[in-house]
């Protein structure tokens, strides 16, 4: 039912939100920064969340249930944030309706999910970007320049570490198997994207094409073996870069990046994975360091919100069927080394599905 009153603007992207918790709240609160696109309606399991969520950003429709809001005709483009196991039946549900797609990451359990939404999508001859929004922001396109430019020459060695404290970690969504909890679902695909593309760009070759030669890993599981709490994961790549991850839902936070070359090192002590560490109109930093000694801190201005960059990006690219920098294929290519630090820690998730979904 409507719950507020907004003017649609109509050269704007019209956006539906599918959920109303806290990653649906952080992109709803920067598509008021962004330059394309405004949110016209949001469906979440009770009508009282979705009211409040739409009364909240300014949202002109909310609905109880997920149905009637990818049958909106006002809806041009679904962000779909529901727990990671209702991703692929949504995801398929909402491409089939005829909606265009940003799903928050990961886009599926597994990469045999990911390959039947892919397959929806272009059966539908529609939209679809797995929602990795860091991909978009400065501080990353800075990175890719850096590394690109060979200032710290050749690289050798990535670092990436994403952990949630001991707070966060109460969250439901976090530690319980039926919501697809744990670390490597929930953030270590930052690790693993982040990692690849780092590596990709030392190589010169498109990220999808670069994956592992080797991955191993082990991890720290809660007491019904099911959710892993801590998860570290060891790659090798073809051209000889190592690279270490760490992610975690329960133990001392900590978010960085660290490239080692023969020349020097890049660190990033703040990437933009956490909306609320890249508000709009502030800065971010990259340092560069040589023997533990500072040689640079390169300021990198950021004017808008971590996912209004990415709202304007799927905007840009919405009649060309995919994103060029988050290509199928390169939801395939994580989604597929995801599964083989899964298969290295022995982790299945709970209701991981393999049966056809269309």
């Amino acid at each position: 039912m409507p719950t507020a009153s907004e003017t649609l603007h109509p050269q704007k992207i019209r956006w539906g939100f599918l959920s109303a918790g806290a990653i649906a709240s952080a992109f709803a609160a920067a598509l008021h920064h962004s330059e394309s696109g405004q949110a016209v309606a949001v469906a979440a399991r009770s009508g009282e969340d979705a009211a409040r969520f739409a009364a909240r950003y300014g949202i002109a429709r909310s609905y109880e249930g997920y149905e009637a809001l990818i049958e909106d005709p006002d809806v041009d483009v679904v962000y779909l944030s529901t727990p990671h196991p209702l991703h692929a039946e949504w995801a398929i549900a909402t491409l089939q309706a005829g909606k265009h797609l940003l799903c928050e990451k990961p886009l599926t359990l597994n990469l045999a999910d990911a390959q039947r939404v892919v397959q929806a999508a272009s059966r539908a001859s529609r939209f679809l970007m797995e929602g990795y929004m860091y991909r978009f922001h400065p501080q990353t396109e800075r990175l890719i320049e850096l590394i690109r430019a060979g200032t710290i020459g050749d690289i050798q060695a990535i670092e990436v570490s994403i952990c949630y404290g001991q707070e966060l970690s109460k969250l439901e969504r976090l530690v319980d198997p039926k919501l697809g909890g744990g670390s490597i679902l929930d953030v270590g695909g930052y690790c693993m994207s982040t990692s690849r593309l780092i590596a990709a760009t030392a190589a010169g070759a498109p990220p999808h094409t670069v994956e592992p030669e080797e991955v191993s890993g082990v991890a720290v599981f809660d007491k019904g073996q099911t959710v892993d709490l801590l998860s570290l994961g060891l790659l090798r790549f073809e051209s000889g870069i190592v690279a270490q991850l760490a992610c975690g839902v329960r133990t001392q936070p900590a978010h960085q990046i660290r490239v080692g070359g023969t020349r020097g090192e890049l660190s990033i002590p703040i990437p933009p994975w956490l909306p609320h560490h890249h508000p709009p109109a502030t800065s971010s930093e990259i340092r560069i360091s040589d023997r533990g000694k500072t040689r640079e801190i390169i300021t990198v201005p950021s004017p808008k919100p971590l996912f209004a960059y990415e709202a304007d990006h799927v905007a840009a690219h919405l009649q060309q069927g995919q994103s060029p920098v988050v290509t199928w294929d390169e939801t395939f290519a994580n989604m597929r080394t995801l599964d083989r630090w899964r298969a290295a820690i022995g982790l299945t998730y709970e209701g991981e599905r393999t049966r056809a979904l269309v």
